[in-house]
C-alpha cells in the first residue's frame, strides 16, 4: 500500500472512532436523562394520586350532602302540596287555574257584554 492510502485509511479509521465514541457519549446522556425524566414522571404521578383521593372524598360528601338536602325539600314540597290541597279542596285548586287563565275569562265576559248592550 501506498503511504497516501495508508494515512487516509488511518484517518478514515480515527475519524470512525471519534464519531462513535461521541455517539456513544450522546446515547448515554439521552438514556440518562430519559431515566431521570422518569423517575420524575412517577413521583409526579404518586403526588397528584395521593392528592386527588382526599378532593375525590371531599367531593363525594358533598355531592351526597347536596343529594340528601335535595332528597328532603322535595319531601317537604310535596307534604305542603298535600296539605294544601286537604285544606283548600280541589274547588279551590280549580279556582286557582281559572285565576291564572283570567285574560280568557275576562274577553269572554267583554264579548257577552257587548252582545248585551247591542240587544237593549
Amino acid at each position: 500500500m501506498t503511504p497516501v492510502l495508508e494515512s487516509l485509511l488511518a484517518l478514515l479509521i480515527v475519524v470512525t472512532i471519534v464519531v462513535l465514541v461521541l455517539l456513544v457519549v450522546y446515547v448515554i446522556r439521552f438514556l440518562k436523562a430519559a431515566t431521570l425524566m422518569m423517575c420524575n414522571l412517577t413521583e409526579i404521578t404518586d403526588t397528584a394520586k395521593k392528592e386527588i383521593k382526599p378532593a375525590l372524598k371531599s367531593i363525594n360528601n358533598i355531592l351526597s350532602t347536596v343529594n340528601n338536602v335535595s332528597t328532603a325539600t322535595n319531601r317537604q314540597l310535596d307534604m305542603v302540596k298535600k296539605i294544601l290541597t286537604t285544606l283548600l279542596g280541589a274547588s279551590c285548586v280549580a279556582l286557582g287555574n281559572v285565576k291564572n287563565k283570567g285574560s280568557f275569562f275576562s274577553g269572554l265576559i267583554s264579548g257577552f257584554n257587548l252582545f248585551r248592550k247591542k240587544r237593549r
